[in-house]
């Protein structure tokens, strides 16, 4: 897949979520009506992702079920690009919406899921409630 030549920033997606900048707001949701529409296409990566979810959960205490619905509408936008499938956000945020863990560690199983190898960690719960191939260094 040939890379988008943008890149969405964090802080691009925290003011369409949360309209609390007017001027941000209005200019992240034209920017974003754009990818909707596939008129632009820009990409997220793993670590805005991430980012976003936090900030939107830890800073703003939206609830997990709202990020993981705003969110997954989000990544469905046609000009959206992600390097991994989408499928694997979109499956994260799912199970994040279930789980009281940190959506990095659900990222990572998820992943490991999908391609079929272990997640090397010291943290056997949360990796053996997300059902993954885990194992120690």
């Amino acid at each position: 897949m040939k890379l988008p030549k943008k890149i969405i920033d964090a802080n691009v997606i925290l003011r369409f979520f949360l309209e609390d900048d007017e001027g941000r707001f209005l200019r992240a949701k034209a920017f974003m009506q754009r990818l909707e529409t596939a008129q632009e296409d820009a990409l997220i990566t793993e670590i805005v992702f991430a980012e976003v979810v936090w900030v939107l959960n830890k800073v703003y205490s939206i609830p997990r079920k709202e990020i993981s619905d705003k969110f997954s509408k989000v990544l469905n936008y046609k000009g959206i690009k992600t390097i991994l499938d989408k499928k694997i956000f979109i499956e994260s945020l799912k199970l994040y919406a279930e789980h009281s863990m940190d959506i990095q560690d659900i990222f990572l199983a998820v992943v490991a899921r999908s391609s079929e190898c272990s997640v090397i960690t010291f943290d056997r719960t949360d990796f053996k409630k997300l059902h993954c191939s885990y194992e120690e260094p």
